[in-house]
């Protein structure tokens, strides 16, 4: 199995205000395995951007792009992004094992 050291802090907003702007929203913080290097990925409109990181959550958790993904790494620095693509990886029977996040 694959360990999961570090932590992520997921934001959620539904709502807008009158210029666009998502609004703050409720806070979940989830343990995770967290790879940082970067790679050239397809983002959820098709384009080609580059990634910083992807993430590892056990089982099926809830990521939507307009949420908020925030970590510290090892050496204290602090990054806030949005996720570039959400899947879920499967075991043979079909059960999710993981929800794979890059961002």
């Amino acid at each position: 199995m694959i360990p999961l050291k570090q932590w992520i802090t997921r934001s959620t907003s539904d709502t807008m205000d009158a210029w666009g702007i998502m609004l703050p929203g409720s806070k979940k913080t989830f343990p995770c395995r967290i790879e940082e290097r970067f790679t050239l990925v397809k983002d959820s409109q098709g384009k080609e951007v580059v990634s910083t990181a992807e993430i590892l959550l056990r089982g099926l958790v809830k990521i939507g792009f307009n949420d908020v993904i925030e970590w510290t790494d090892e050496n204290g620095v602090s990054y806030s992004r949005q996720p570039l693509s959400v899947s879920v990886l499967r075991d043979v029977g079909g059960k999710p094992v993981f929800t794979k996040v890059v961002v």
